[in-house]
């Protein structure tokens, strides 16, 4: 299906030049070496990568957004206090140093000395406290709702050292200062303005291994390598070319040719996932590296939805093993209840989805008809990004789904920024699709789906829901100390949850992240989108 808002795809011998081009970057290098360009790259262990995105990001501010595409670029310029390895410890960026108190409630961390943003200012705990306190804790789609359950104080007793004070333990919350929930922003460019609407959103400036250079829209995004970078040599790469390729069918060949150089499964189609693993000339690092869930958003404000028994109706009447199998290829394990299976440790198996809501039609049918709906007598709309072929494929099974028990969808594909402003803006829709990545721990990925939201922040819950109970519950599950009462505490939300279903948990999805054997030193972050200071092209 076309769409006016959806860029032309470039043809396969353009990015070829475009690849071209962005090699000739180094020029200015060669002129001043009297090398050639590659001689420059390949002497210094450096030169171009091309990574393949879906679309252009909303904003380039990871304070303010979740969205993927903006972390993928973003977590490029940006830094965190900390990064995590595949094995989720946390790891030296922006602090050196930590330290917790017994009770879990203060936060000391000490800085990198000599760290400077890109236009040269010094690198402060200033920043810090202006970040976490005036950006992330009204803004961020994650981090706002756990730090106003915190009652977040931060103190600066010198450029070097931050104290962050909480009100409640919180067992996630070092893990929640990566680059993806606690993007170090600048002080000194922010203050003052309206953080949301900055201009510097679209050409940001951060303390990270690349620069921004330029954006052309619906074509590329160019970062290129900061000199001033406080770990040693790094990066090694003199540029980074994220190349927009709308069209899902177009990517994994772009990948194979060599017209782009990495591709993450975010971007991937899955019927091509086993192209991509018998092919020699590619790495790619396949499993669950971190817990995400696909779903479906009820918004319970319209009429037919704000029924419970319609709601469990499409329960019912979703095939989600046939969406594992269609969609996913087999990459993916059927929803589970309203946290996945990602945690084992908190999985309510009594109310799990395959004893409340098998796949069964007849059901489906004789909820609809306790909730006022005649067979054949409804249409719903759900928008969704046109960008994502899973997207696509999950709407089509689940219009098909829908349709043999008597309700019409009314596909709706949507660049996503347009998607957005319908979704998270207007709240101008029946049913959308989305995904969200836990990041690591329940609290900081899942909490935001089902907590009261008033707010417009893409990537929250739009579903209106809104249950004191549950905001309680939640806010007591990510402050417990112990692990053992937080999966007890998830478990009680999955009763209620489970039951009410402002969203439906489709399946639990396993990644296939993927880059040419050109490369070197990819992969080394729990989150493939992070940590590109030490990558090498080798040849």
């Amino acid at each position: 299906m076309s769409n006016a808002n959806t860029p032309q795809e470039p043809a396969l011998s353009t990015l070829v030049n475009r690849r071209r081009a962005a090699q000739l970057g180094l020029s200015a290098i060669a002129a001043a070496s009297g090398m050639g360009p590659w001689q420059v790259a390949q002497a210094a262990g450096k030169g171009t990568v091309i990574l393949g995105i879906d679309a252009d990001p909303p904003t380039l501010n990871l304070g303010t957004t979740t969205d993927f595409t903006a972390g993928d670029v973003s977590a490029k310029i940006l830094e965190g206090l900390i990064w995590l390895d595949p094995a989720y410890n946390p790891n030296p960026a922006l602090a050196t140093a930590w330290t917790i108190s017994t009770d879990g409630k203060t936060y000391r961390f000490t800085l990198r000395r000599g760290v400077k943003w890109h236009d040269g200012r010094d690198f402060t705990s200033e920043d810090v406290r202006f970040t976490l306190v005036e950006v992330l804790a009204k803004l961020h789609p994650r981090a706002s709702a756990v730090f106003k359950n915190l009652g977040l104080e931060v103190e600066t007793p010198d450029p070097g050292t931050v104290v962050i004070k909480l009100q409640k333990a919180y067992a996630p919350f070092l893990s929640q200062m990566t680059v993806f929930d606690a993007p170090m922003l600048p002080r000194h460019i922010y203050e003052g303005s309206p953080v949301a609407t900055n201009p510097v959103n679209l050409r940001p400036v951060g303390t990270g291994p690349f620069k921004f250079a330029e954006w052309k829209r619906g074509t590329s995004i160019r970062l290129v390598r900061n000199p001033a970078y406080w770990d040693g040599d790094k990066p090694y790469l003199e540029q980074l070319i994220f190349q927009i390729i709308p069209q899902g069918a177009n990517r994994v060949p772009s990948l194979q040719t060599g017209e782009i150089d990495t591709l993450l499964d975010f971007y991937t189609p899955k019927p091509e996932m086993p192209r991509i693993l018998a092919d020699k000339s590619l790495v790619a690092r396949q499993g669950v590296n971190i817990p995400a869930i696909w779903f479906l958003m009820f918004n319970v404000k319209s009429p037919l939805f704000a029924k419970k028994e319609a709601r469990q109706a499409l329960a019912f009447g979703i095939d989600r093993v046939r969406l594992v199998k269609q969609v996913m290829q087999g990459l993916a394990r059927p929803g589970a209840g309203a946290f996945g299976d990602g945690f084992k440790w908190l999985l309510n198996e009594q109310v799990a989805y395959a004893k409340k809501y098998p796949y069964d039609p007849a059901r489906a049918k004789a909820l609809l008809a306790k909730a006022g709906v005649k067979p054949d007598s409804v249409t719903v709309r759900l928008p969704f990004d046109l960008g994502r072929p899973q997207m696509r494929a999950q709407s089509q099974i689940i219009q098909d789904n829908l349709r043999q028990i008597g309700i019409e969808v009314k596909l709706e594909p949507l660049e996503r920024s347009v998607l957005y402003d319908r979704v998270y803006t207007k709240r101008d829709f029946d049913l959308t699709l989305g995904s969200f990545y836990s990041a690591g721990d329940p609290a900081i990925g899942y909490t935001r789906l089902y907590i009261t939201n008033t707010s417009t922040s893409p990537n929250t819950n739009a579903s209106g829901y809104s249950n004191p109970k549950v905001d309680d519950l939640l806010g007591q599950a990510a402050t417990a100390p112990e692990r053992a009462t937080r999966a007890q505490l998830y478990k009680d939300l999955q009763v209620i949850l489970n039951e009410d279903l402002p969203s439906l948990v489709l399946f639990d999805e396993e990644t296939v992240d993927t880059a040419s054997r050109k490369l070197t030193g990819v992969f080394p972050a729990l989150d493939a989108r992070d940590q590109w200071a030490g990558v090498r092209r080798n040849d």
